[in-house]
């Protein structure tokens, strides 16, 4: 809280846009609003998510808690059956029970994804949901924006406005080639105006936002927050744990309180915007969030900066676990699945995550063209993670930084009650989908 009032909050959170607007660098997208917004407020150059999967993604992007913590472990789609565990409170909760009316435009696939019953959202601590159809069109905030806060039922609050929109999300990019180590990612012809269409919708509707804010004389008195929830849908850009599936925009703006046109080099991880969100309020975040407030940097003052991010992958079509630490000189990945094995990465001399310093990857992937199933006869006699297949860093100067990266990695999971230490994890619908077989008769199953 600063002089003594409670900000608005606003959170406007796209799909899979990554960091592909004009003011990270993309020169060949037209997205003004975005640059607007980051001339009046602060920009993280070095924002990560902590999962490529939307579900698992916003769920710690809005609990301030890593996707595991709070069992979101794949999507919260009605086939896949992922959902926010009880304890978990969301954003909405916290701010309603600081006194705000709380607000959702859109659908929160952290809380419920297609299908799935409106029944889900109960609970979740929202006074207010828009549209009914939860779908929420960029370019119909410029009317779903103004009903919203003109149906508030005690306008004398503080209002926590959630905005959830779907324009990068759509199909558009089939085939697309991999980026080149150090390049922007390259994207072919034919796809290349519906991806710029796309983030231009969005631009336009983080314009309706703005505009909103501005005709109702709210923009000095909210603080506005523009994200999303991991890389685009390109090979290589999602569904992985290399930055280009992590990285991600977060743009802030409080005026009058954050210095504007400010760009912090800082790696900050998406966990870390609830927890800052909360001090923001007035409010101290509790021992359960695992995020750290960025309010003393965004203040000036030391406080808020990481020496390292965390994420992780479990599910999303399939089963493909994986762990990462990232630090702004490296990247380690640890894969769970098959014969389990390592990745390192050199970010400053290769920061497209193309030569990794681990031997078995490449081994595995030379003899497969995948990398499962083949034993690495070079072994490794520790035990990390249990039982792997790899023969430490190929080069014996990085043996050191791969294997207090491990351990750090290690540690987290182990802090953060990682399920997957314990074993192999099962979806929502695993043990559905076997008695339904069991009945149709379908498979026989032995009794061990």
């Amino acid at each position: 809280m600063i002089g003594g009032q409670r900000p608005n909050v606003v959170v406007l959170v796209s799909s899979n846009t990554g960091r592909y607007i004009r003011p990270y660098g993309i020169s060949t997208v037209h997205t003004p609003s975005a640059e607007r917004l980051a001339g009046e407020g602060v920009l993280f150059e070095n924002s990560f998510c902590t999962s490529p999967v939307a579900g698992p993604s916003r769920a710690a992007l809005f609990t301030g808690r890593y996707p595991h913590s709070v069992g979101m472990l794949g999507k919260t789609s009605a086939w896949a059956g992922f959902r926010l565990s009880p304890e978990a409170a969301h954003a909405a909760h916290h701010f309603k029970g600081l006194g705000y009316e709380t607000m959702l435009l859109g659908e929160a696939n952290e809380i419920a994804g297609p299908d799935c019953p409106d029944a889900y959202y109960d609970g979740a601590g929202f006074d207010t949901r828009a549209p009914e159809s939860r779908r929420l069109p960029a370019n119909d905030l410029n009317t779903e924006m103004p009903a919203v806060l003109d149906a508030r039922k005690e306008p004398q609050k503080p209002f926590y406005l959630q905005i959830c929109t779907q324009e990068m999300r759509a199909g558009l990019l089939r085939n697309q080639g991999a980026s080149s180590a150090g390049k922007k990612p390259a994207v072919p012809r034919g796809n290349s105006a519906a991806l710029q269409e796309a983030a231009a919708r969005l631009d336009e509707g983080l314009g309706h936002v703005l505009n909103v804010l501005d005709e109702r004389g709210l923009t000095e008195k909210t603080l506005l927050v523009f994200t999303t929830d991991h890389g685009v849908r390109m090979p290589g850009e999602q569904m992985n744990l290399y930055d280009r599936g992590l990285g991600v925009f977060l743009i802030m703006r409080y005026p009058g309180f954050f210095e504007p046109a400010r760009r912090y080099p800082t790696l900050v991880s998406n966990v870390d915007v609830l927890p800052t969100l909360l001090e923001a309020a007035g409010a101290s975040p509790s021992e359960e969030i695992e995020g750290r407030s960025l309010f003393p940097l965004l203040r000036g003052q030391s406080g808020g900066e990481r020496e390292r991010i965390f994420a992780e992958q479990t599910f999303h079509t399939s089963y493909a676990p994986k762990r990462c630490v990232r630090t702004e000189r490296c990247k380690y990945i640890f894969n769970f699945c098959g014969k389990r094995f390592d990745e390192l990465y050199d970010l400053k001399k290769d920061p497209g995550e193309m030569q990794n310093l681990s031997r078995s990857f490449s081994e595995l992937y030379d003899d497969m063209g995948r990398p499962f199933g083949t034993e690495n006869l070079t072994g490794y006699n520790g035990d990390l993670f249990g039982p792997c297949y790899y023969g430490g860093a190929k080069d014996p100067q990085w043996e050191d930084v791969r294997q207090n990266l491990a351990e750090e990695l290690a540690q987290w999971m182990k802090d953060t009650g990682d399920p997957i230490l314990d074993g192999p994890v099962a979806s929502p619908r695993f043990y559905e989908k076997i008695d339904w077989l069991k009945k149709h008769k379908q498979c026989t199953l032995q009794k061990q």
